[in-house]
């Protein structure tokens, strides 16, 4: 259940954000796809966009998401170890 879970929300991410690349992970961490899977396995809900940021020589994903009690959460992920909080 959870590879299907998750080849939907990557096939979503795919469709919705032409200019994510889920093929190709980040040089030194994980791919956009990834970090918006470890985000809807931990707070549930509905991923509706992830953007790229670099800031300060590091690359960060926003991922944004609906929770399941309908709040629409932004959480920062970083790329290189996938950590957010």
């Amino acid at each position: 259940m959870n590879i299907l879970k998750t080849s939907l929300l990557c096939l979503l991410l795919f469709t919705t954000q032409a200019n994510i690349s889920l093929a190709s992970p980040n040089q030194h961490g994980i791919s956009p796809g990834e970090a918006a899977s470890r985000v809807q396995h931990q707070l549930g809900g509905r991923i509706l966009a992830v953007e790229t940021i670099h800031r300060k020589g590091k690359t960060f994903y926003r991922v944004k998401v609906l929770t399941r009690k309908g709040v629409v959460r932004v959480i920062r992920v970083n790329a290189a170890n996938g950590r957010f909080r």
